[in-house]
């Protein structure tokens, strides 16, 4: 493969990852679980947050499809529940709000201290939800050689670090950017994630459909 095309293939999946997981929005409901962290808190909720997020990314990117294969499901099928799930999530991006795929009022209202919250509900689902796992499992199955399987790594990576350093400097992000910063970007996101989702569903629905294609 042409080393441009597989750089595309990367840069689409890290943007892709991104969006889903959006540390952004992640900030202001770590700080309204904790209060006023020190920084020694934030340390060790972004070291475990940050770890967690890695090792059910990788999973997904390792045991992804030999697991739909053990249920009898088709990538073409996960592609379009993979698809509206994550629109599901864009358009509460899109109205500022957290999406009930990612987290329930009962998940966020149960944590209280920093070992309950780094590893659930904020490292799982707050940021590698059903719809971070359903992306990596999607583009796993388009990778088609080393290289762009060596990018997915590199995605997981740089996005497990990009989290990281949200959570470590979220008390200066959060007085920085201010609420309406945080909306802006998960707005920005959500819009990112409509477009994506859409065209998720409609490779789906060309495997299930193979005439449409046509």
């Amino acid at each position: 493969m042409h080393p441009d095309g597989a750089v595309g293939f990367g840069l689409s999946f890290f943007v892709t990852l991104f969006s889903v997981l959006n540390p952004a929005h992640a900030v202001p409901l770590y700080l309204s679980m904790v209060g006023v962290p020190t920084p020694d808190t934030n340390r060790r909720v972004a070291r475990t947050a940050a770890l967690t997020v890695l090792s059910a990314l990788m999973l997904a990117l390792l045991a992804g499809e030999p697991l739909l294969d053990f249920f009898g499901i088709t990538i073409p099928a996960f592609q379009v529940g993979g698809g509206i799930l994550i629109l599901l999530m864009a358009l509460s991006m899109l109205q500022g709000q957290v999406s009930p795929a990612k987290s329930t009022p009962e998940e966020t209202e149960e944590a209280a201290q920093w070992r309950s919250i780094a590893i659930v509900p904020l490292g799982i689902p707050i940021l590698a939800g059903a719809g971070s796992m359903s992306t990596v499992i999607v583009f796993d199955n388009h990778a088609t050689d080393w290289l762009q399987w060596s990018l997915l790594v590199a995605g997981i990576i740089a996005n497990t670090i990009i989290a990281w350093a949200f959570l470590r400097y979220s008390t200066v992000l959060h007085r920085w950017l201010g609420q309406t910063g945080v909306n802006v970007i998960s707005r920005l996101m959500g819009m990112i994630l409509v477009a994506m989702a859409v065209q998720f569903m409609a490779n789906g629905v060309r495997g299930l459909f193979p005439p449409l294609g046509r």
